[in-house]
């Protein structure tokens, strides 16, 4: 379905992006929450996603009225006080975290003097690093990189395409009181 709508500044979508504005963050929580619902509904398919700051993706094979009627659901259910729906065990963000974690920690213990840096030691920082990671992914996602969308974000209309072969959808959104620059009438 399309929709008309105004087009976010190219420039201030690369910033949201860059920074985690307010517009990606939302966005980020909204694709979470419509996720959850659409696994809730076809436990089978494969999904992911990714977001922007004007909409996310949903990658996998659903019928793309029941991707809107989830993103309908998701926007309701996360502004009534079901935040926790932003917050997904799978998110990319839990890979970065712990990714992270575990170079920096065993590059920590690399540069350290003798005794302390050895082969056994890396990979003991390294394991103790992957352990904290999981827990410390999921603050990252609360506190960080998802947020409760405003009662300004709309979704505007929803595209199904090809993306690599795989049916996806794009989720598009609109979202003025997430914006960074003011808009021209």
């Amino acid at each position: 379905m399309e929709v008309s709508y105004h087009d976010m500044n190219p420039i201030e979508q690369v910033v949201q992006q860059v920074t985690l504005g307010g517009a990606v963050r939302e966005n980020h929580a909204l694709e979470h929450a419509t996720i959850v619902l659409l696994n809730k509904r076809f436990p089978e398919a494969r999904l992911s996603g990714v977001s922007f700051a004007s909409g996310f993706f949903v990658f996998g094979d659903v019928p793309t009225d029941t991707v809107r009627l989830a993103a309908d659901q998701a926007l309701t259910r996360l502004r009534g006080g079901e935040p926790e729906m932003a917050i997904h065990e799978r998110c990319g963000t839990n890979l970065a975290v712990a990714g992270m974690l575990t170079g920096l920690s065993a590059m920590t213990v690399a540069k350290m003097r003798k005794p302390f840096n050895t082969f056994n030691n890396v990979i003991l920082a390294s394991t103790a690093a992957l352990v904290l990671a999981r827990p410390l992914g999921l603050l990252v996602q609360r506190y960080v990189t998802t947020r409760t969308p405003g009662e300004s974000m709309s979704i505007r209309g929803i595209r199904r395409m090809m993306f690599l072969g795989s049916p996806a959808h794009f989720v598009r959104t609109e979202n003025p009181g997430a914006r960074l620059l003011a808009t021209a009438s």
